[in-house]
């Protein structure tokens, strides 16, 4: 009775450390509630095919008034920040983006873009450090996200 009940636990603590662990690296002025990417968020890495686009939604509360949210978006390899340009980083001009500035202290804010993974980009681990800055460059939100590139 007890190896299967120990099992069991085994079991469910393995499934969930496999889990996609998304860390806060410094939102300064928000705080995001939920995050949804187009991977699979069951497995440990967000796995990124080439020549294909990767979707995130980001919900977040807002501790100040905003004017403008500026996406910026990095690809850390080896601890080196490598910027993965979007053609829409200006969130409130982006009509797909789900924001319409200024926006108000408080929230909730749902925030959508697209990040296009080009032929181009080497196959390899990386982890996708993705931020919504203010006008003044400050952090809404930022996310590190676990990737490889296939």
């Amino acid at each position: 009775m007890y190896p299967t009940v120990a099992a069991i636990i085994l079991l469910c603590c393995l499934s969930f450390s496999r889990a996609l662990d998304i860390e806060n690296c410094g939102s300064e002025i928000g705080t995001y509630t939920n995050v949804d990417l187009s991977c699979d968020m069951s497995k440990s890495v967000c796995e990124l095919p080439v020549d294909t686009n990767v979707s995130i939604s980001l919900d977040f509360t807002l501790e100040k008034d905003v004017s403008q949210v500026f996406a910026v978006v990095h690809g850390i390899i080896m601890d080196i920040p490598v910027p993965f340009p979007l053609n829409n980083a200006a969130a409130c001009t982006t009509p797909d983006s789900g924001l319409t500035c200024p926006l108000s202290k408080g929230g909730p804010y749902h925030y959508t873009n697209t990040l296009p993974v080009k032929k181009s980009y080497p196959k390899l681990s990386v982890k996708v450090k993705w931020e919504l800055r203010d006008e003044d460059g400050k952090d809404i939100a930022c996310l590190l996200i676990p990737a490889k590139i296939k």
